[in-house]
């Protein structure tokens, strides 16, 4: 399995979870008042403990059981995207398999 693409999709996969939460904060929160990349730290996001609450409860929806600590030990979407790469490359290689099946076919000579 391509490491890098399991990175890159696993990341998509985060932004829109991150965006899914700022859309149900109340009042919702404005993406574009806030720098949206892999490497901004989610505390510069505006992100608060409802909202971290909110993540994981969607990311475990996936994923099982998460420790309540992820988004500390991790601080952006790429350490995150790390996170399950290492620790969840099976149910991310299930949530991803018709974009990991067209990769591999596409680097077949």
């Amino acid at each position: 399995m391509d490491r890098d693409l399991l990175q890159e999709l696993t990341e998509g996969y985060l932004r829109g979870v991150v965006l899914e939460a700022f859309e149900a904060a109340e009042p919702p929160l404005d993406p574009a008042e806030h720098p949206f990349d892999s490497f901004t730290p989610f505390r510069e996001f505006g992100i608060d403990s409802f909202l971290v609450l909110k993540i994981l409860r969607r990311l475990e929806r996936d994923f099982g059981v998460l420790p309540k600590t992820l988004l500390f030990e991790n601080f952006n979407i790429c350490d995150l995207a790390n996170y399950f790469a290492d620790k969840h490359a099976q149910t991310l290689s299930q949530l991803f398999a018709d974009r990991l099946q067209e990769a591999s076919e596409v680097s077949l000579p």
